[in-house]
């Protein structure tokens, strides 16, 4: 499942008021579990954030039309086809 399916599927409502330190054990559970994805994620996400703040600052030295405009244009849409299928 891709990461927009799995977050559109969490709900707030999977937890209750904490109340017995059962219930809280439980939830630091769930959250150490799921960490380590998510600190993976972020740093996918960054790397990609990153290479974009590039590619936009290369678009700005580049004339429209020339050769090396489009060569930038096609590996930019082969970056941006890329990291949407990871999305």
């Amino acid at each position: 499942s891709t990461l927009i399916e799995k977050w559109s599927n969490f709900s707030i409502r999977n937890y209750v008021a904490i109340v017995f330190l059962e219930q809280c054990q439980r939830y630091k559970d769930d959250f150490n579990a799921e960490y380590e994805e998510y600190r993976n994620l972020y740093t996918q996400i960054d790397k990609i954030q990153t290479n974009f703040r590039q590619f936009n600052e290369q678009w700005k030295s580049l004339t429209p039309g020339s050769e090396a405009y489009q060569v930038k244009e096609g590996k930019t849409v082969k970056t941006v086809l890329h990291h949407s299928s990871f999305l």
